[in-house]
């Protein structure tokens, strides 16, 4: 039996965090005392939110209560979305990132071709990347289209890679350290973990991490008089082989 996934509501954060868990188990041995560990749980991420009560024209508070209540205390989950790291490079979203545009008419979608083949539109910058394994033995995506000699990526943001011209999900990984481009605009960027074998994909930098959560407990400040309040809401992952499925659910 699946489980609703609410969407997040449109509330304003005053703070928050999006990381990793990795439980691990600790035996010892009789003998020598020597410790070993191993991974007890698969890593799951873990995000708080902290959402000031007076936002949206003093309408935060009311859509945290209206979130606890479709939750019903952890029965049903909600979708989040990571925020930036830290800072954006000087360098603008446009710049590392691009948006597949749809024209239409009113008698419907519009497609167009030159020569016979299929064209697509883009708003900002399309990037293209290819995955490989550096010297080291990191997975990497070498990143095109860039602005030359410029820091382009920061350590745990993220590349989303996208496998056609219809794929509006994509591949997201986290990367490793700082990559800065060369001069022809290159740059290539290390990931934790391969997003599969790609070429000349479209890429985007800088994008957000996704994933769907259950809340540790439910957040019951005090409303204030005569200034603002924050809900802080901790939370867990859930993965969707655990409850059945998910049906997400945008009920703001």
């Amino acid at each position: 039996m699946s489980v609703n996934v609410y969407a997040w509501p449109p509330v304003s954060l005053t703070g928050w965090s999006w990381t990793v868990s990795d439980p691990v188990e600790r035996s010892e041995s009789l003998l020598t005392g020597a410790s070993y560990l191993s991974a007890a749980q698969r890593r799951r991420r873990m995000a708080t939110m902290d959402v000031s009560g007076v936002s949206r024209n003093r309408m935060g508070a009311g859509y945290m209560e209206s979130l606890k209540v479709f939750l019903q205390g952890g029965l049903h989950l909600v979708r989040l979305y990571s925020m930036p790291i830290s800072l954006i490079t000087r360098h603008s979203i446009e710049d590392r990132q691009s948006l597949s545009l749809e024209w239409s008419s009113e008698d419907g979608d519009l497609d167009w071709s030159a020569s016979g083949t299929e064209l697509f539109w883009y708003s900002g910058t399309p990037l293209t990347g290819t995955t490989g394994t550096d010297a080291a033995g990191f997975a990497t995506v070498t990143v095109e289209g860039l602005p030359p000699n410029a820091l382009v990526a920061r350590p745990s943001e993220f590349l989303t890679i996208f496998a056609n011209a219809d794929d509006a999900v994509g591949v997201t990984v986290r990367i490793v350290t700082a990559a800065v481009s060369d001069a022809s605009g290159v740059a290539v960027v290390r990931v934790f973990e391969s997003p599969g074998a790609f070429a000349d994909a479209r890429v985007n930098l800088g994008t957000c991490d996704t994933a769907v959560f259950r809340p540790v407990d439910m957040p019951t400040p005090p409303q204030m008089l005569a200034t603002d309040w924050t809900y802080t809401w901790e939370f867990r992952e859930v993965f969707a082989d655990e409850v059945g499925g998910f049906v997400e659910v945008d009920p703001w």
